[in-house]
């Protein structure tokens, strides 16, 4: 069986803080590709990216920012998550890995553009019954002066 999972766009967060009480800088996600999440192992109770989904995030320059990987939830599918379901969301760039299932789960984001890669898996108490599944992540930046 095959579980494909394609995530978008519209759930990454972006968020906008002045930087002067005239101008607001803005933060911009660009050149997106979905990923896909298939059984590992042959065990259906595991969804782990076989395709990353990779992005690219512009941040202003004269600022600093912080991105920050929210927890992984689903947004639909064939059956809802049991209770015991652990969900991951990691999000790689540069040498920096973030995971959304531990308190330390930000890191500073140079100015200028930097790619990233998101990894996710789901793993069931139970098996995951066939059908489509998606799941996404949100991804907040914020900027403020430096």
């Amino acid at each position: 069986m095959h579980y494909r999972l394609a995530l978008t766009s519209g759930l990454i967060l972006a968020s906008f803080v002045s930087i002067t009480p005239v101008a607001l800088a803005e933060v911009t996600f660009n050149n997106l590709t979905s990923g896909v999440l298939e059984p590992v192992g042959g065990d259906d109770k595991v969804l782990e990216s076989v395709n990353p989904t990779t992005l690219a995030v512009s941040i202003p320059y004269n600022t600093v920012a912080n991105i920050t990987v929210l927890p992984l939830s689903l947004v639909f599918g064939a059956s809802n998550d049991p209770n015991g379901t652990k969900r991951l969301a990691i999000v790689n760039f540069g040498s920096t890995s973030l995971r959304s299932d531990v308190s330390n789960n930000t890191a500073t984001l140079a100015p200028g553009e930097t790619n990233l890669e998101v990894r996710l898996r789901v793993e069931r108490p139970v098996a995951f019954i066939a059908g489509t599944y998606n799941y996404a992540v949100n991804l907040n930046v914020t900027i403020t002066p430096p």
